[in-house]
């Protein structure tokens, strides 16, 4: 076994412009790196957001504590809490924000598909 931590101290703040406010936690290799699919614990500050942009492949957004608001590619924003989670589409335009604050496990894969109950 080892054991993993995404607590603050293991979180860095991206330069990236889309990511205002957000600090991420690595748990795994990135998909840059070679790894056939990525996850990530995001921690978006009250006001801050992950800006509209396209997913470059299919991606989960599970909400772990807080609460936010998300839109996929009608760009209409919906509420999320925790417990709750959205799937969007390699190539589907989208978005998150809160005005309270946000964590949430991301994760990204090129087979990566929602569990959908028979």
């Amino acid at each position: 076994m080892e054991r993993l931590t995404f607590g603050l101290n293991a979180a860095f703040s991206p330069s990236e412009e889309l990511l205002d406010g957000v600090t991420v936690a690595p748990l795994t290799s990135a998909i840059v790196a070679g790894a056939p699919f990525q996850a990530a614990v995001f921690r978006i500050a009250p006001g801050g957001r992950i800006a509209r942009h396209p997913a470059t492949i299919p991606q989960i957004l599970a909400v772990l504590d807080g609460a936010g608001e998300v839109s996929g590619a009608d760009g209409v924003a919906e509420p999320i809490a925790a417990g709750e989670a959205v799937f969007w589409r390699g190539g589907e335009e989208h978005e998150a924000t809160t005005a309270s604050g946000l964590t949430a496990l991301i994760l990204e894969g090129a087979g990566l598909e929602p569990y959908r109950r028979p």
